[in-house]
């Protein structure tokens, strides 16, 4: 297994008026050693069941309820 260099960029987006809060969080996943973006890179948060992969350039990016999470990467 590849090791991870994670950048995580964090945007908390206020929704007023709404009945929940939402979260937007986004990064880029890339190898350690070399830098290169890694391709369909893993980003999953197992207690609420939610995640998705990275794109062609190593981006991910989703929106969730406001909370603390602990969010796993895999390659």
């Amino acid at each position: 297994m590849k090791h991870l260099h994670l950048t995580i960029a964090l945007l908390l987006l206020s929704l007023f008026g709404a009945a929940q809060e939402k979260v937007s969080i986004s990064g880029t996943v890339t190898d350690a050693s070399t830098g290169e973006s890694l391709i369909g890179a893993t980003v999953y948060v197992t207690s609420i069941s939610r995640g998705t992969t990275t794109n062609l350039y190593g981006f991910y990016s989703f929106t969730l309820p406001a909370g603390e999470y602990e969010i796993k990467y895999a390659f």
